[in-house]
């Protein structure tokens, strides 16, 4: 009868682990004593554990200034995590640190360069593992176009002569980049004071221009398409508008929905998916909760519902990633933990808890996706703003 108690017992442990394996929670065996020389082992949870996502080592690594503004990070075809800054107030250069097979390597972009540089687009990945790198440089003398944009290409190695694309009248020009099949890079530019003007320019062999014509009212956002054209968005009293530029002509305006348009809170992936994402107040329990807040507008200007995201405190610091494919990554900060969520286009995928030691204090700072291989990493911050926590996971 005993026999039959420990059996049923034993099984009842072994079907309790199998379900938390399956849930998502990480089991770890701990024994129960329950008479001399015999035990039964029960799954305790320590922590969380999400399938598909299998997480390495944790780096730590140094870098010689802090930054100024949120870094940005890329991850090469080798599976090598990159991150780059800037620090107008030190030096005026971007920086680029990356883990080699020696260790960590520090490197200037922007080396040669008078003035200041700073990062405004996302490091792009292409076919062959080259990073391409685009920034927004103010020359030292100014002149009487004082701004322009720099394009440098990493080759595994060693970076190319930055090289200049345009120069600009105003420090309110923004850019949009992507690559097409061929991997050659697709620039939009928006520049202006009150009448914004839309430039669009490829590299061939030398930066040729495609398009310059007036932004119509209320367009905000100039996403190059991989041939000649380009995506236009904006809003207006928070509805989200669309225009569509082709062979020299802008489409009529179209009513996408709700939506928002926030600095750095809009990414789009070699799909021409375009995510948005923000924070907002939502009543949790009686109290207002600052959640993160999730929107995708697919290749056929369609919108998805809005999802929120985060726990039962409010969300804090919030980092987000495209590649050149289709997945994009959002890593957010909550009161007892961090967590990160991928899309595939639309698609929403697991979100994970991101694993750190305890007695660390430190700040999300920087993700990167990628699909050759199918990893991120996420840089973590330390109280020193020299020192970075570079976790990464590959997926399954």
């Amino acid at each position: 009868m005993r026999l039959h108690v420990l059996r049923a017992a034993a099984m009842v442990g072994v079907m309790a682990a199998l379900w938390l394996l399956t849930s998502g929670l990480h089991p770890e065996v701990h024994a129960q004593v329950d008479e001399p020389g015999r035990q039964i082992f029960l799954p305790v949870i320590t922590r969380d554990h999400t399938p598909g996502w299998h997480w390495g080592e944790a780096y730590t690594v140094t870098v010689s200034m802090r930054t100024s503004e949120p870094p940005l990070a890329a991850i090469d075809r080798g599976g090598r995590p990159h991150l780059f800054w800037h620090d107008r107030a030190t030096d005026g250069h971007i920086h680029h640190i990356y883990l080699a097979d020696d260790g960590w390597q520090e490197l200037l972009p922007s080396q040669g360069l008078a003035g200041d540089s700073s990062l405004t687009n996302q490091p792009l990945v292409d076919q062959a593992g080259r990073i391409h790198l685009f920034w927004f440089h103010r020359m030292e003398p100014p002149g009487n176009q004082p701004y322009r944009f720099q394009y440098a290409i990493f080759d595994g190695a060693r970076w190319t002569e930055p090289e200049e694309i345009i120069r600009l009248l105003y420090n309110t020009s923004k850019a949009w980049v992507r690559l097409d099949q061929h991997d050659q890079p697709h620039l939009g530019i928006i520049t202006g004071f009150l009448n914004w003007r839309a430039l669009l320019l490829t590299l061939q062999e030398t930066w040729q221009p495609i398009g310059d014509f007036r932004l119509p009212t209320n367009a905000s956002v100039l996403w190059p398409d991989a041939e000649s054209g380009a995506h236009l968005y904006g809003s207006d009293s928070n509805v989200l508008k669309y225009w569509r530029w082709l062979n020299g002509a802008t489409a009529i305006e179209q009513t996408l929905g709700e939506g928002r348009l926030l600095t750095r809170s809009i990414a789009f992936d070699s799909a021409d998916n375009m995510h948005l994402y923000w924070k907002a107040n939502v009543n949790v329990d009686g109290s207002p909760v600052s959640l993160l807040h999730h929107q995708c507008v697919d290749e056929q200007r369609r919108l998805s519902v809005v999802s929120h995201h985060g726990g039962p405190g409010s969300v804090r610091e919030v980092v987000s990633a495209s590649e050149q494919g289709t997945l994009f990554a959002l890593a957010w900060q909550e009161s007892a933990r961090k967590r990160i969520m991928l899309w595939d286009g639309c698609t929403p995928g697991a979100t994970a808890t991101i694993p750190e030691e305890a007695q660390q204090i430190t700040l999300v700072r920087a993700v990167a996706v990628s699909s050759t291989p199918r990893k991120v990493c996420v840089f973590m911050q330390q109280r020193d703003a020299a020192i970075y926590t570079v976790r990464c996971a590959e997926l399954d």
